[in-house]
């Protein structure tokens, strides 16, 4: 069965596109064993350094419970440590292994061929442009959350 495209929601194509960059980069990641939200968690050690699980949480834009299976997975596959922190022996501080580096620097690569081929056929303009706009639906998306009180 055809659809129209006209005749879809925005954001159901969002939602196909998605699902369809999710499938291709599963297969780039499965080398090491690697799910797409570990491989952000690894992006946002590398670019804010060491952290505690809620500080990485409210980074990523998600509850602490929701990553705790996903950082012991990564830490039984030697991509991270846990170490306490200096100041409050109670609060573990995150931080990439040499192995995570490694990994991270294969998931720079994977990112890389998806722009690739996601950005095919599309000028540098059209690039920054679409950027933007998605960087301001997710701005939105994010004051809507605080407005209606479910900030986490």
């Amino acid at each position: 069965m055809n659809c129209d495209v006209n005749h879809i929601p925005t954001v159901g194509i969002m939602s196909q596109i998605m699902h369809m960059s999710m499938n291709r980069a599963k297969l780039l990641f499965d080398q090491y064993d690697l799910k797409i939200g570990q491989a952000g968690i690894l992006f946002m050690l590398e670019h804010f350094g060491e952290m505690s699980q809620r500080e990485l949480a409210s980074k990523m834009n998600v509850t602490p419970p929701s990553i705790t299976a996903a950082i012991g997975k990564m830490e039984r596959l030697g991509y991270i440590r846990r170490k306490p922190d200096d100041k409050d022996q109670r609060i573990m501080r995150l931080s990439p292994t040499e192995e995570g580096k490694a990994c991270l620097e294969h998931t720079k690569k994977v990112a890389k061929q998806m722009d690739e081929l996601m950005f095919n056929g599309m000028s540098q303009e059209e690039k920054m442009l679409l950027r933007r706009l998605l960087l301001q639906m997710q701005e939105n998306l994010k004051q809507e959350k605080e407005l209606s009180g479910l900030k986490r």
